[in-house]
Parts: structure tokens; C-alpha cells; sequence
């Protein structure tokens, strides 16, 4: 059985990953702030018992990987998906914004999952996979960020922190590292005019982290597959 760690499991695409690797027989363990407050993971708790584990936890807590360490104990981990992240401010203005929203987007969006990504990397099991939700806004080469710059740029951040990651590792690294385009997907911050439904997106990450089990891959890729330019 497949021991597969989703954070930001509670609503969107997180939570319709949870449903996913549940579906496929995983054991799943499902971190959010509140998953007691999330109906979703309630409901998907009395369908599947016990290979559903929720850990409580906020991501940008410093002690976020010794909570979750704990809560796992001695279980190793074949699959992890960083999936918590969020729009920034409003103005997304360089000009205008405050060093107190700049440094809360930066450290949810990208020193978060990576800082998370470290701590968890001793369970992870030869050939798992470990990846983070990242944009297409994020690509420098593609800079499609026009209309969201800061949040761009904290995308940006996180695929370059996972790149420097992967050099550090160098020849030690044995499991994939992806970092993810979901596509624009109907939640919460997609809107619900976005083309993508969150069911399309979760198979086609579900899909492409699968093939890359057994890899000692490092992309960045979105969830039809293709390879996106970092």
C-alpha cells in the first residue's frame, strides 16, 4: 500500500488529490489547519476509515516538520504533494505593498513547502516521489505573470529554491522531484469561470506523478504531462 502525504488537504485541488489516491488504495495523510473544519475530509474519513490520517497543522509554522514528523512516527513515504499556497495581496503592486503581505506570500508560497520538503525528505522511500504545486506564472522564460507579478515571482521562488535543492542533493538524491502546473482550475482562487475542473486537474497530477515514480526526475511539468521551461 501506497503511503501518499498531501499538504493543503482540505479544499480544491488538495482535497480532490486526498480523493484520488484514496480511490487508488492508498493510505493518505491528509495535513491542514483545521481538517475537523473541512466537510470534504470528513466525508472521505467515514468512507475510508482508517487509510485516511489527518495532521492538523499550519505549513508556515517553523516547527510545521517536527509536528508533522511526529504525527507520522515510523511511516515512510512514497508519494509527498506540497500542494498549500495562496494569491498574495490584492494590489499585487510592487510599488504599494507591505513588507508584511510581500514576506507572508514569499514564506507560504515558497520557503513553506521547500523548508517542509526538507524536513520530510529523511521518510521518503527509494523511488517515491516528492513534488510541489508551482504555475506556469512562475516560468521566467514563459513570464506569463503579467497580471499576477507577485505571485508569479513567489512561484518563481519556489521552482528556483527547488532547483537549488536538487543540486545540493546532487548524486543522493534517489526519488523524483517535480514541481507541478495544476492548469487554471475552478477554485476557490482559479474563479469558477477557469477551463480546467478540479477533477480534470487531479487526474492529470495523479497521472503524471505516478509516471514518475521509479525516476530520479527534476521538472517542471503540468498536468497534461508537458514540460514546462523553468
Amino acid at each position: 500500500m501506497l503511503d501518499v502525504l498531501i499538504a493543503g488537504a482540505s479544499r480544491g485541488i488538495g482535497l480532490g488529490l486526498v480523493r484520488a489516491w484514496l480511490e487508488l488504495g492508498a493510505r493518505v495523510h491528509a495535513v491542514a489547519r483545521r481538517p475537523d473544519a473541512s466537510a470534504g475530509l470528513i466525508e472521505l474519513a467515514a468512507l475510508h476509515g482508517d487509510r485516511l490520517q489527518p495532521i492538523a497543522c499550519d505549513l508556515n509554522d517553523p516547527a510545521a516538520g517536527e509536528r508533522i514528523l511526529a504525527a507520522l512516527g515510523e511511516t515512510r513515504l512514497d508519494r509527498v504533494l506540497l500542494n498549500a499556497g495562496i494569491y498574495g495581496p490584492e494590489a499585487q503592486d510592487v510599488v504599494v505593498v507591505g513588507e508584511a503581505e510581500i514576506g507572508h506570500l514569499f514564506l507560504s508560497n515558497a520557503v513553506a513547502p521547500l523548508r517542509l520538503a526538507h524536513a520530510l525528505r529523511p521518510l521518503l522511500k527509494p523511488n517515491s516521489v516528492l513534488a510541489v504545486t508551482s504555475s506556469v506564472m512562475g516560468s521566467l522564460q514563459l513570464s506569463l505573470g503579467a497580471g499576477m507579478p507577485l505571485y508569479a515571482a513567489s512561484k518563481a521562488a519556489l521552482n528556483s529554491l527547488l532547483l537549488t535543492w536538487a543540486a545540493q542533493l546532487a548524486e543522493s538524491r534517489d526519488f523524483a522531484l517535480l514541481a507541478l502546473h495544476p492548469g487554471w482550475v475552478q477554485t476557490d482562487m482559479g474563479g469558477s469561470t477557469a477551463p480546467v475542473t478540479v477533477t480534470e486537474s487531479v487526474a492529470g497530477l495523479v497521472a503524471v506523478v505516478e509516471a514518475a515514480a521509479g525516476s530520479l526526475d527534476c521538472r517542471f511539468v503540468d498536468y497534461q504531462g508537458e514540460t514546462l521551461p523553468w
